[in-house]
């Protein structure tokens, strides 16, 4: 119950039920909440004179209203439905249009991909470099090099993991080294 008077307080107010003592205390001390009560007040004494006069307030033409409404809500859909229209040209949905532009998208990718796939060269043996003949120290000294090096466990997990092509250059390379 702190702070200012809530609407259900100033609505009891208006009717004649009497506030709590420390709420009506808070009203005559908070300015805010004071000149909202003048300002309710004066516009309820208004409409009650309104009421002790006779003074009749006609009811309104629902039907005219209901109408109004109606033709409202038409004529904004007609024009969401001509804004989808002037956005494309024909009638389509802009989702329907990203879909497609996303369809058209892949497969220029894809048939890009498949066209370089077919026209990539394939690998001879002539295409792979051949070491010239080393001294035999020296060949000693780069077999022992080479076994520390494949010792190491993530060589080997290298090697299963080559590709096709790969695994082929691999394999021509240690039979010239063999030969």
């Amino acid at each position: 119950m702190f702070g200012h008077l809530k609407a259900e307080e100033f609505v009891n107010l208006v009717e004649g039920v009497k506030l709590p003592s420390e709420r009506h205390a808070h009203l005559g001390a908070c300015a805010r909440c004071s000149a909202a009560w003048k300002s309710m007040e004066s516009v309820h004494k208004e409409f009650s004179s309104l009421e002790r006069l006779g003074t009749d307030i006609p009811e309104p033409d629902w039907d005219e209203f209901r109408n109004s409404v109606r033709s409202e809500l038409l004529s904004r859909s007609v024009q969401r439905a001509s804004a989808v229209r002037r956005w494309t040209g024909w009638p389509i949905r802009p989702a329907m249009a990203w879909g497609l532009s996303l369809v058209i998208a892949v497969a220029v990718t894809t048939g890009g991909f498949l066209w370089v796939q077919r026209t990539a060269a394939p690998v001879t043996v002539s295409s792979v470099p051949v070491a010239a003949p080393v001294d035999v120290d020296t060949e000693a000294n780069v077999v022992d090099s080479a076994i520390s090096d494949w010792s190491q466990t993530d060589l080997f997990d290298e090697l299963v993991n080559l590709e096709e092509q790969e695994q082929e250059t691999l394999r021509l390379l240690l039979t010239v080294a063999q030969q």
